[in-house]
């Protein structure tokens, strides 16, 4: 049997339109069943411990930002360690897809679930033959938000009707930490197509514009499922 599984993570809620966050954003993670990775994951392992984040479950954004887990380290070692995943992320077989919808004033939450409804069941269409390649479809969420992960269910049975559905949490897999990675940058790709810039603390961590675009987000977006 050949599988496929998909990790998916997002990035934003189905709240009102707020200019501070104005985009929904889906990822879907890729891993064939037979594509292994303990290789990729034994140097990332061995690249964080050499930082003293052994075990260590990657959380993208608040490492750029110095929150949560990350308060109080300092940015070189911040920097460093996703530096580490970055690399984890493309010299890895994975493949991901991201989906987006930008929120508009006055909008409610159907119009963003109808609207991401619509691209990602345009792409499963486009995509149908090479998913049906695949014996096993495993699709895993942490069912942090009901009404993605009603849409994730909808969106796949209908097409798939043998596949199955898992919660999975960011610590339990370098994986579902790739979907979390990439929409962070992604985020960040489109408020720079809106606005032309980056937040302040984001500046300070990729050192600009062009370096963000260089060394992170263009070799991220060469994983990407085509």
């Amino acid at each position: 049997m050949k599988g496929i599984e998909i990790f998916i993570d997002e990035s934003g809620d189905f709240g009102p339109y707020d200019p501070k966050c104005p985009y929904y954003i889906v990822t879907m993670v890729f891993h064939e069943s037979d594509a292994l990775l303990f290789s990729q994951i034994s140097e990332l392992e061995y690249r964080l411990s050499l930082l003293g984040l052994e075990e260590h479950c990657v959380h993208t954004n608040p490492a750029i930002r110095g929150e949560g887990e990350y308060f109080g380290t300092d940015i070189v070692t911040r920097r460093k360690a996703l530096s580490c995943f970055s690399a984890f992320v493309r010299k890895s077989p994975l493949r991901f897809k991201t989906f987006f919808v930008q929120k508009r004033l006055g909008c409610v939450e159907s119009d963003v679930l109808t609207r991401l409804r619509d691209t990602m069941e345009e792409f499963i269409a486009m995509n149908y033959e090479r998913l049906s390649f695949y014996d096993d479809i495993m699709v895993a969420y942490d069912k942090g938000q009901l009404q993605l992960s009603k849409l994730i269910s909808d969106v796949f049975c209908r097409r798939f009707p043998k596949a199955r559905f898992t919660k999975t949490l960011p610590i339990y897999s370098r994986i579902f930490q790739v979907a979390d990675f990439v929409c962070t940058l992604k985020k960040i790709a489109l408020r720079l197509e809106t606005e032309g810039a980056m937040a302040k603390v984001e500046e300070k961590f990729f050192g600009s514009v062009s370096k963000f675009q260089k060394s992170w987000y263009l070799p991220t977006c060469e994983r990407e499922w085509r």
